[in-house]
């Protein structure tokens, strides 16, 4: 049984209406590889003028490496702290979208990532872009490889992916203060799902 609540946008008239922005000063947006958390991100951005952060580009600029070059070189656990780093002061920024890493929620290992789990849950809104895993696994099928991806591990195929996407996923759920599930829906529309919520 699916658990996830499902967020439809208001059917309204043809008239354009004005995008309103989110009251809450701080929106992050979690989620699995792939399900097109960033597209998304950036559409939010524009409709409510607001600042966007993507915590993986931060992280790569920070340290002068792409995310997979930071791992091989100095380990999961480091990147993850410095994810941690990166979330504890986007979390005192007065107004921000953030565009999480699918791995947020974890530590190394694949382990639970309490510290970071506390400073979303307390810091931000939270929505969960969600999918069902019929969905998942065709994206991750048709997901290129993208080197700024690390491998995970015992290799980076859409089976090994859609089990780590399973382990994840009751921890977005913890935290996610609303799920907006865009199975049946395209990067536009899924935007807009999102602001009607804000409405």
């Amino acid at each position: 049984m699916d658990h996830r609540r499902k967020n439809k946008p208001r059917r309204g008239g043809g008239a354009r209406t004005k995008i309103h922005p989110p009251k809450k000063p701080r929106i992050a947006l979690i989620g699995f590889r792939g399900v097109g958390k960033s597209a998304i991100a950036r559409r939010l951005a524009e409709y409510w003028q607001i600042p966007l952060l993507s915590l993986d580009e931060k992280i790569e600029r920070d340290e002068g490496m792409r995310i997979e070059e930071i791992v091989r070189a100095r380990g999961w656990q480091y990147f993850r702290d410095r994810e941690y780093a990166a979330l504890a002061t986007a979390a005192e920024t007065d107004r921000l979208l953030l565009d999480c890493g699918g791995g947020i929620v974890e530590e190394a290992e694949g382990l639970r990532s309490d510290r970071k789990m506390q400073i979303l849950k307390e810091k931000f809104f939270c929505i969960y872009i969600a999918v069902n895993e019929e969905k998942m696994l065709y994206r991750l099928q048709n997901l290129a490889r993208n080197a700024s991806r690390p491998d995970l591990s015992p290799a980076d195929s859409p089976q090994n992916l859609l089990e780590v996407f399973k382990r994840r996923e009751p921890l977005y759920l913890e935290i996610a203060h609303t799920v907006v599930d865009i199975s049946d829906t395209n990067i536009a529309e899924s935007a807009l799902r999102i602001t009607q919520m804000f409405k």
